[in-house]
C-alpha cells in the first residue's frame, strides 16, 4: 500500500515559514524582505520576453528567503508553471504571478498557466485571459498580474519550468501526467505541487494525489490545501493555508512562492496529512449539505463536522503512516478547512441542492458549478470501496452514511441514523 500520499486587512507578519509542527532546527527567522515595485501596467506579451533587464542595485529585489534551493537552470532562476485554470487555479497563479516579480533576481518574471482552451463568446479564454487580464470564465472581476500568461499547450507551459503547481480538475490528472511524464517534457529537478482534492484507489491500496504525482514523474511533490475559499483568495481577504512539504528545501521555495501579507503559509513535514485533509473534508461536507437541505438546524451540523474531523484524523491515522494529528487540529488544512467548506464550499452546495430537488450530482454540477467539477462525491466513493476493501466501513459510519446516500438511493433523512 502507498502511503505517502473586498477589503483587505494587514495582519502581523510570522517570524518563520515552519508551523507548530515542524522541522527539526528550522527555528532560524526567514521572512520577507521589502516589496519591490508591482507588476508593469504593460503586457508582458507586448514586451521583449528573452531580453536581459538589469535593475539598479538599490531597486534590486532581495530574496524572499536567505539561500533559497538552486535553480536547475541555466540562469540560475527558478520558473513556476501553473497547471491548471480554473477558480482555484487562477488565484493561485496571481498570487504566484505577484510574488515572483517582487522577487525576480530568484524567479523568471513570466508565470505561465494552462488553459484547457474554450470558447467565450466567440472568443478564445487564453486570448481573453492575456488581452484583458482577467478570467472571464472561472474568475470574472479579479484582475490578475500582466506576467501571467495564459497558454493552451501543456508542453508550452511547462518548457523549463522548475516548480510545478498541479491545480487541474482530478479527473484530469492522469491525462496530465501520461503527457508530462514523456522523454524530455519535464526540466529535471523540477519540484512540484498539488492543490487537488482527492485520493487515487486500487483495491486495497490508497494513494494521494501528490505521492501518485511523484510516482509518475519522479518530482519531489508537496501539498497545498487549507480554509481557502477561491474567490476571497483572490479578492485578497485574510487567510491561511498549508503546505505539507517533504523537505525543508522544498518548505523554502513554496514559501516563497505563494507567502503573501493576506496568504499566510505554513510549511509542515506532513504531505499526507495535508491532501488527506483536503481530500476528505469534501465527503464531511456533502454531509453539512445534506443536513442544510433538511433544515436541522446548527446543533446537528456541529456534530456532523465534529464526527466528520473525527473520521478524516483516523482515517489518515489508521492508513497513513507517519501522519500527524495536529496537522488536523492545529493548521489551516484541517479543523479551518473543514468550517469553511462545510460552510461556503460548493460541495455543501451541490448536497443542500440535491436534497431540495431530487436532481443527480451530475445535472447539479452541470446547473450550478459553471463548467468546473464536483470533487466531494468522487473522493466519496474512491473512500468507500477502499474502505469495503479492507473491511473497514464500519469504522467510519459517516463516510459510509454519504457514499449510500450519493450512489444507492438511500434517503438523505439516513445521514443522522447510526453515527
Amino acid at each position: 500500500m502507498t502511503t505517502t500520499p473586498t477589503n483587505t486587512i494587514t495582519p502581523p507578519r510570522p517570524t518563520t515559514i515552519f508551523s507548530r509542527t515542524s522541522f527539526q532546527g528550522a527555528s532560524k527567522e526567514m521572512s520577507f524582505s521589502s516589496v519591490p515595485a508591482s507588476p508593469p501596467t504593460q503586457a508582458l506579451s507586448e514586451m521583449d520576453i528573452g531580453s536581459t533587464v538589469t535593475t539598479p542595485a538599490v531597486t534590486r529585489p532581495s530574496s524572499p528567503i536567505e539561500a533559497l534551493p538552486a535553480s536547475p537552470l541555466p540562469s540560475g532562476k527558478h520558473r513556476v508553471a501553473i497547471i491548471g485554470s480554473g477558480s482555484w487555479g487562477s488565484a493561485l497563479a496571481k498570487i504566484a504571478a505577484e510574488n515572483v516579480w517582487k522577487h525576480r533576481d530568484d524567479f523568471h518574471r513570466e508565470v505561465r498557466m494552462w488553459v484547457r482552451e474554450k470558447h467565450v463568446n466567440g472568443k478564445k479564454l487564453t486570448e481573453i485571459i492575456n488581452r484583458t487580464h482577467q478570467n472571464s470564465r472561472y474568475l470574472p472581476d479579479i484582475a490578475l498580474p500582466k506576467n501571467l500568461v495564459a497558454v493552451p499547450h501543456l508542453k508550452d507551459v511547462v518548457k523549463d519550468a522548475t516548480l510545478l503547481v498541479f491545480v487541474t480538475p482530478h479527473q484530469f490528472l492522469h491525462t496530465v501526467l501520461r503527457e508530462l511524464a514523456a522523454p524530455g517534457v519535464i526540466t529535471p529537478g523540477a519540484r512540484a505541487i498539488t492543490a487537488i482534492k482527492g485520493v487515487e484507489v486500487n483495491g486495497t491500496d490508497i494513494q494521494t494525489f501528490a505521492s501518485l504525482i511523484e510516482s509518475k514523474l519522479g518530482t519531489p511533490t508537496s501539498a497545498l490545501s487549507g480554509a481557502n475559499i477561491a474567490i476571497e483568495v483572490a479578492q485578497e481577504q485574510f487567510c491561511e493555508t498549508t503546505i505539507g512539504v517533504p523537505s525543508e528545501s522544498d518548505a523554502k521555495l513554496w514559501y516563497s512562492v505563494f507567502h503573501s501579507t493576506n496568504f499566510h503559509v505554513s510549511c509542515i513535514p506532513d504531505v499526507a496529512g495535508v491532501s488527506l485533509s483536503g481530500a476528505l473534508k469534501n465527503v464531511v461536507a456533502l454531509a453539512a449539505g445534506f443536513v442544510d437541505g433538511l433544515r436541522l438546524g446548527g446543533n446537528t451540523k456541529a456534530a456532523i463536522l465534529r464526527i466528520g474531523l473525527q473520521e478524516m484524523k483516523g482515517f489518515c491515522m489508521e492508513f497513513f503512516e507517519g501522519s500527524k494529528p495536529e496537522t488536523f487540529s492545529d493548521e489551516s488544512a484541517g479543523i479551518a478547512d473543514l468550517i469553511t467548506t462545510c460552510y461556503g464550499g460548493r460541495n455543501r452546495k451541490c448536497a443542500e441542492e440535491f436534497v431540495k430537488t431530487g436532481q443527480s450530482f451530475d445535472k447539479i454540477e452541470q446547473k450550478l458549478l459553471n463548467g468546473q467539477k464536483l470533487q466531494g462525491t468522487a473522493t466519496a466513493e474512491e473512500v468507500n470501496n477502499f474502505l469495503v476493501a479492507r473491511k473497514r466501513a464500519h469504522a467510519y459510519p459517516l463516510f459510509e452514511k454519504v457514499y449510500q446516500i450519493s450512489f444507492k438511493g438511500v434517503s438523505p433523512q439516513e445521514i443522522v441514523r447510526g453515527l
